[in-house]
């Protein structure tokens, strides 16, 4: 995957965007004091360059019932490791799938409304035979979780 660069402009508006995806376009140029049509071809740029994949909301998943997080990792044969990880993204309950470095291949952070139900999640998990062997954590507190945590540089 190759880089791209943004100047200072664009990192403030992916910035700002990450913090609140419902800014209007007159809102950002405002915040930014740039004219709109300066902020709206910006935007499309970002959008079109794929810097900005797509605008989303974050639920707040404990108001939704959904009070456990779980982090699994995953030892799968190797030549599996791809369809394995593309099968488990295909779960609603899986919020993300890492290839990783280390003792295992993969790893998981899922949301469930109870224990049983992670349970069921986790036995279906093993059952299959292209997967070596789990190791699951519950998450007791979230000291930080921010999908959308903006990395870029600048002050906005």
């Amino acid at each position: 995957m190759s880089h791209r660069v943004i100047d200072e402009l664009d990192a403030k508006i992916v910035r700002l965007l990450a913090e609140d995806s419902k800014l209007s376009v007159r809102k950002l140029a405002e915040r930014l004091n740039v004219a709109p049509s300066t902020m709206h071809s910006r935007l499309r740029r970002l959008v079109d360059n794929g810097i900005i994949k797509r605008f989303t909301i974050i639920p707040d998943y404990d108001l939704i019932g959904y009070t456990i997080t779980a982090l699994t990792l995953l030892a799968v044969e190797g030549k599996y490791i791809e369809a394995v990880a593309k099968e488990l993204s295909k779960n609603p309950n899986v919020v993300a799938v890492y290839d990783i470095t280390g003792d295992y291949d993969l790893a998981i952070v899922s949301k469930f409304r109870s224990i049983s139900e992670l349970n069921r999640f986790l036995k279906s998990v093993n059952r299959n035979p292209k997967i070596r062997r789990t190791v699951t954590s519950v998450v007791l507190r979230v000291f930080k979780e921010n999908p959308v945590a903006p990395l870029i540089e600048g002050e906005v």
